[in-house]
């Protein structure tokens, strides 16, 4: 069977809770609200081990069904180059080698062992402090690189790398305190009262996110006993008429102590991880300050915008969305479509969000403003976050523009260094912005932050591609995977085999224990000019952005996605344009020469600087961009690529021509894609041909 979306007569109209939508996915927030009801969740098993003590196999309750809920951590694993470059990340990039890289962050093991020495810790922004205040820096750069690792290291299937993850979760657990303590203080440092630099519950949640998807990957009740136990120890000192997690002010990142909450609740359905969750966004919004940027009363002001250190604020996103769907509370609900409306002027069209540091209300420049790896990978989070609970395809779209577009461009493609601060257009590399626009591992002259935390996009990503539908199973993002779940009690298998983004074609292979019969919800990107569906038997059709494709699924049954993509132009708020194709931005490569200025405890790990071989590069205007044949590029092979690391040489270039400004005669170009090695500096906008 063949569908093809902008031309089948038949199509169903959808008024389900993908319909009503703007070309960023928002709805009124009524309609948002009424539209959240429409599905109810089924039952589905799932194949991760039986669940130790705790662990219930049936949905928590929410107030507000949500659209999809996840799959356990594993369940999805990645293929084809996201493995491969997963695999390379951990053998020779920092994600492998961080602590040798930065002992004195990464390395200092503070968790553990270390927790209860008196030595001061050096803070990472450049101050010496003892106590508190110098440990919760290196405690988050340790926690999110231990949590990263071990994501990474689970999901390539690699056993010496699972090895090495299996071992240090295990010395980690025989650290924690027969209270159940598993932090980075000692006795006299824990829970304090209105302590503003503390940290207790933010350096909690770095550890803690990666010990609960180690558990849902393996099953192993011991590791999800000790998170529980942690988790209620650290509960019994916070909530109403206790200690106060925030002290006088909140724009801090303990309230992201609710990503633990969250999933604790969904896997075990205990009702105190979620009003523990549910409190601490309360608790955070009693603060007026007009620089907390995800309060709820800043939230509904309308004429509030984001002023906030960015990553603090794209990270908190997530928690209104969450907390209005698990209470069903409108306010809650309202302030969490709130906090999607208010993001968007902030977003780069490469999936950047405004953060060289704080958003200070600037908007996007492809130029001038740039955005943090941090705030990329909890931008990208929230975004993932959003579409599960609302099942809006768009932002889906949104969060697969990000990570292939901005996030690949932010790093260097082997993984030995990460651009702190990145913007679209990048003629140099100078260390500017106090040396945070400078490729680096570590980064820890100015905080050794984004390294650490950009080792979990990726995985964060993946488990992300699939999720579980009401009835049966949802594509959300693509790229090539290998899904192994269960659907109403019946073991299935899907390969989904797939160089995207560098094709548009995907085939998916069905492989269940027995037949079985379900749903795929299939996205449709809003990219795509035309969608062609092949699903030999099942019975398919359009509901807003999701093709619902159903069938009683048998051995050796395949589904074929190809989608068609052409050449667009996007405007930029710098007056020139974006080239867009399918879901990849290009840009014009500016050959640079690279200049390490410093060197690091392991071989092949520098920080650089880029400098132009020449500007001339840099100056190009679009042709005919309002012809009525619209912009002439066509997409041609690359003979030179390598299918598993396509970020080193694209699979395809993008060919055309381009006025040049210096000589004003039209000259032939050929585009690469934004997070290519020939990128790392990069002409991504341009005028318009006079």
């Amino acid at each position: 069977m063949t569908q093809d979306d902008r031309t089948s007569p038949d199509e169903t109209p959808h008024t389900g809770p993908h319909a009503g939508l703007d070309a960023r996915g928002i709805s009124p927030i009524l309609g948002f609200m009424r539209a959240t009801t429409f599905l109810i969740l089924a039952g589905g098993l799932l194949t991760a081990p039986a669940p130790s003590r705790g662990a219930v196999s049936a949905p928590a309750d929410y107030g507000v069904e949500p659209q999809f809920r996840l799959l356990r951590f594993g369940e999805v694993m990645p293929g084809g180059w996201i493995r491969e470059q997963m695999i390379r990340d951990l053998r020779s990039g920092f994600a492998g080698h961080l602590p040798e890289i930065a002992p004195k962050t990464a390395g200092s093991q503070i968790f553990g062992v270390n927790r209860n020495t008196p030595e001061h810790y050096q803070n990472a922004g450049g101050g010496s402090w003892g106590g508190a205040e110098g440990m919760w820096w290196p405690g988050e750069t340790e926690g999110n690189w231990r949590s990263g690792n071990t994501m990474m290291a689970v999901l390539t299937g690699v056993p010496e790398l699972r090895a090495e993850a299996d071992t240090r979760v295990a010395a980690l657990l025989a650290t924690q305190d027969p209270d159940g303590y598993l932090g980075i203080y000692g006795p006299t440092l824990r829970f304090p009262a209105g302590n503003l630099d503390n940290g207790e519950l933010w350096t909690q949640t770095t550890i803690l996110r990666g010990l609960i998807a180690y558990y849902e990957a393996t099953g192993k009740p011991e590791v999800l006993s000790a998170v529980e136990r942690s988790a209620r120890l650290t509960m019994s000192h916070y909530g109403e008429g206790k200690t106060d997690p925030y002290g006088p002010g909140t724009m801090n990142h303990n309230l992201m102590y609710v990503d633990v909450a969250e999933r604790l609740y969904d896997l075990t359905g205990d009702r105190a991880y979620r009003d523990f969750g549910v409190y601490l966004y309360r608790d955070y919004s009693r603060d007026v300050d007009p620089k907390i940027d995800v309060t709820i009363a800043s939230l509904l002001a309308q004429d509030r915008p984001f002023m906030g250190h960015g990553a603090t604020t794209y990270e908190c996103l997530r928690v209104p969305i969450w907390a209005g769907y698990v209470t069903g509370d409108p306010v809650l609900m309202a302030a969490g479509e709130q906090a999607l409306a208010k993001s968007w002027p902030y977003v780069s069209p490469s999936g950047g969000p405004v953060s060289d540091e704080f958003i200070g209300n600037k908007p996007t420049d492809p130029d001038k403003v740039g955005y943090e790896g941090c705030a990329e990978k909890e931008w990208m989070t929230s975004l993932l976050s959003a579409a599960q609970k609302t099942g809006r395809a768009t932002l889906a779209d949104h969060a697969e523009t990000t990570f292939y577009n901005s996030v690949q461009g932010s790093r260097l493609s082997d993984g030995t260094g990460v651009d702190y601060v990145t913007k679209d257009n990048i003629y140099k590399i100078d260390g500017a912005i106090m040396n945070r626009c400078l490729f680096s591992p570590a980064h820890e002259d100015v905080a050794n932050c984004c390294p650490p935390n950009l080792t979990q996009i990726g995985p964060i990503f993946v488990r992300n591609m699939w999720m579980r539908a009401p009835d049966g199973l949802a594509m959300v993002l693509y790229g090539p995977c290998d899904v192994r779940t269960a659907v109403n009690g019946t073991g299935v298998r899907l390969a989904e085999e797939t160089s995207y983004p560098f094709s548009e074609d995907i085939l998916l292979r069905v492989e269940p224990d027995s037949p079985v019969e379900f749903t795929l919800h299939v996205r449709v990107p809003s990219w795509a000019t035309s969608v062609t569906l092949r699903a030999p038997g099942a019975v398919a059709h359009r509901a807003g952005d999701w093709y619902l494709v159903s069938k009683n699924w048998q051995k050796g049954d395949t589904v074929g996605l190809s989608f068609a993509a052409a050449v667009q132009p996007i405007p930029a708020n710098n007056g020139e344009f974006y080239l867009r194709r399918g879901p990849l931005l290009y840009a014009l490569g500016i050959p640079g020469i690279r200049q390490s200025t410093k060197d690091y405890p392991v071989p092949g790990f520098h920080d650089y600087t880029v400098s132009p071989v020449t500007w001339g590069q840099a100056r190009f205007a679009l042709v005919n961009l309002t012809a009525p044949s619209g912009l002439a590029f066509r997409l041609v092979p690359n003979q030179k690529a390598d299918a598993r690391y396509p970020w080193d040489s694209p699979p395809a270039l993008l060919e055309g021509t381009l006025m040049n400004l210096d000589t004003m005669k039209p000259e032939a170009v050929a585009l690469v894609p934004m997070g290519s090695e020939a990128a790392t500096l990069r002409r991504m906008t341009f005028p318009a041909s006079p």
